[in-house]
C-alpha cells in the first residue's frame, strides 16, 4: 500500500472518531417511573409566583339554611318469614313492600304513585339503589324499564 493510502485511511478514521466524540447531540429515551412507564418532565408553572384561583369573584358571603324535618318513626319489621320475601324483576313494584335491593338501567325515571297524587325523578347513572323504600298500600313504583328489585311484604 502506498504511503498516500494509509494517510488517507488514517485521515478518514480521525475524522469519523470526531465526528462521533464531538457532536454527539443523540436523544435520550425518557425517564421513567418505577414502573417502567415513560414520562416526559414538564414545569407547568415556570415561575416563581404559585397559581391563584379566585373561588368567590363576586364576593358573594355564602349563606346556609338548616331546614328542620318533622321524625319520622318507622318500625322496621324485616324479613322473618321467608315466605314474606319478594324478588322480581318488571316496571312496576307495587306496596306494601319495604325495598331493600333496586338495581336500575342508565337513564331510568322513576314515578311514585299514591294516594296524594304522582311524583316523579330522572336518574341519570345506573347502578344500585341499597337503602331501604317503604311503599304503603295502595303506592307503586313505576319505572320506564324493567329494573330488578327485592324486599319484603309486611305481615
Amino acid at each position: 500500500m502506498s504511503r498516500l493510502v494509509k494517510v488517507l485511511i488514517v485521515a478518514n478514521v480521525l475524522l469519523l472518531v470526531w465526528n462521533v466524540a464531538g457532536s454527539s447531540y443523540a436523544q435520550r429515551p425518557p425517564d421513567t417511573d418505577v414502573d417502567g412507564v415513560p414520562f416526559l418532565k414538564v414545569n407547568v408553572n415556570p415561575t416563581n409566583v404559585p397559581p391563584m384561583v379566585n373561588i368567590n369573584p363576586n364576593q358573594f358571603v355564602p349563606r346556609v339554611e338548616i331546614t328542620r324535618m318533622p321524625e319520622i318513626r318507622v318500625t322496621a319489621s324485616g324479613c322473618d318469614n321467608r315466605s314474606n320475601f319478594q324478588t322480581g324483576i318488571g316496571r312496576t313494584i307495587t306496596g306494601p313492600l319495604m325495598v331493600t335491593y333496586l338495581n336500575l338501567p342508565a337513564q331510568t325515571t322513576a314515578t311514585l304513585n299514591g294516594r296524594d297524587g304522582t311524583s316523579s325523578v330522572n336518574l341519570d347513572s345506573a347502578g344500585q339503589v341499597t337503602t331501604a323504600i317503604f311503599l304503603e298500600s295502595g303506592q307503586t313504583l313505576e319505572f320506564n324499564a324493567s329494573v330488578m328489585y327485592s324486599g319484603c311484604r309486611p305481615v
